[in-house]
């Protein structure tokens, strides 16, 4: 898909969908509770995350009468032979249950250590590049306590998983994904005895644990932090509370916030002002920028600004880089965001992506040493790409609203991986957009 866009005046007031980092959370733990959850318009990736749950609803359901002493824990394979008895042959393999994490690395870090927690066979996989997205640093640390994984090939997925999790010290490093600490905190209460995370060196974008850790504190479950982790009672039943209702998400607002402060004014509703999302950082940052923003209990406004050039460190909230990076395009100035390589292993090479996309708008970027640099500037009509990745395609959208001149976005279906209603919503802010 393809869109068409021409320079517009964005005003008006606009739902934000809810949060996609929350939903998959409160998914897994609401199935875990044996209280099964369905997003309406949550995206591609929280549709895979629910569809997993319900292929293993079966075993999650044995666990928690194993749990409660109605029965053994085991649950069958959709063959009807016992999960934990099928051999590594080619027929056998093709027999057991699939499951499609499709371009969300969220379900495949999370529901991976919780299926080897509940000695669930299967085979996962996966789309586009979460195939070759890294993975071995929880597989590896999963295998040192009962799981086993086996590969078809050279890419990270397919993979076959087997074996069941035993308690004990875990140990990961922090650094790499933030995704495999809380996969970790989400699977080891179900484990028959207490377990340790040690997490090496700095850990990443650790607001999103904190996330996980509010969730699982709203399902019952206790984790004690550590200096250097976690402490994790095993034999824990999570429980289910009356409400599950997902607050708005902060990472697409941030689009829409942008829009206000380049373009008109918006109106942000269905956002926690108090959350512990990571992203609510886009607001200090616009600020810092210069943009005039305002932040109640039940709204977040923001209105057309000159915006100036910062410097900022994207380590705990590397997803608003593409947007941030657009917005500080257009300020008076030279801007630098810090800790950049991380991009390197999204939906796309996001760093890459970032700099040809500004180039195709006319701005200048340069990158050295962990450090991207934008020199803001003038922009002119051009055609880019999506880049086969939601955050790049949306930002690329916003770019080309704030430009004179019509503009081509090529691929922006790739939005519906968050954001399925984002073309619909800034429509009826006013944009100028047709699609092809």
């Amino acid at each position: 898909m393809n869109v068409r866009v021409k320079k517009s005046r964005i005003c008006g007031s606009v739902e934000i969908p809810p949060s996609k980092s929350v939903a998959h959370r409160m998914m897994i733990a609401a199935a875990l509770s044996g209280n099964f959850m369905t997003l309406e318009n949550g995206g591609k990736d929280t549709a895979a995350t629910e569809s997993c749950l319900k292929i293993m609803s079966a075993k999650i359901g044995a666990y928690r009468r194993g749990l409660c002493g109605g029965g053994s824990g085991e649950a069958t394979c959709e063959n009807g032979s016992n999960c934990g008895a099928c051999k590594s042959s080619a027929e056998d393999v093709c027999a057991l249950p699939l499951l499609n994490a499709g371009e969300s690395g969220s379900t495949l870090r999370f529901l991976l250590p919780v299926a080897c927690a509940l000695g669930f066979e299967c085979v996962i996989t996966g789309e586009g590049r979460l195939k070759d997205r890294p993975i071995c640093g929880l597989t590896d640390c999963l295998q040192e306590h009962g799981a086993r994984f086996d590969r078809t090939g050279e890419a990270q997925l397919p993979m076959r998983v087997s074996g069941r999790l035993t308690a004990g010290l875990y140990t990961i490093d922090g650094g790499v994904s933030s995704q495999y600490i809380t996969g970790l905190l989400m699977a080891l209460p179900l484990l028959d005895g207490d377990s340790r995370i040690r997490i090496c060196g700095e850990l990443v974008s650790a607001n999103y644990v904190d996330i996980t850790l509010g969730v699982l504190e709203d399902f019952g479950i206790r984790i004690r932090k550590e200096q250097d982790g976690f402490y994790v009672e095993g034999n824990q039943a999570y429980d289910s509370p009356e409400s599950l209702e997902v607050e708005g998400d902060w990472s697409s607002a941030a689009f829409m916030l942008a829009l206000g402060v380049l373009t008109g004014e918006v109106q942000a509703h269905g956002l926690n002002p108090h959350s512990r999302q990571g992203d609510r950082v886009v607001v200090e940052l616009l600020r810092e920028a210069g943009a005039a923003i305002s932040v109640s209990e039940d709204c977040v406004i923001a209105r057309k600004s000159a915006l100036r050039a910062i410097d900022f460190d994207c380590r705990h909230c590397p997803d608003l880089v593409p947007i941030m990076a657009t917005a500080l395009s257009f300020a008076d100035g030279v801007s630098h965001i810090a800790g950049v390589d991380r991009l390197r292993d999204k939906e796309s090479d996001r760093l890459a992506a970032v700099m040809s996309m500004l180039a195709d708008f006319g701005i200048r970027t340069e990158y050295c040493g962990n450090v991207l640099t934008i020199y803001g500037g003038r922009h002119g009509a051009c055609r880019t790409s999506g880049f086969c990745d939601h955050r790049m395609a949306m930002s690329a959208i916003v770019d080309a609203l704030c430009t004179e001149g019509e503009s081509v976005v090529e691929g922006a279906e790739c939005i519906n991986k968050s954001y399925p209603t984002f073309i619909e919503h800034v429509k009826g802010l006013g944009a100028d957009i047709d699609i092809d």
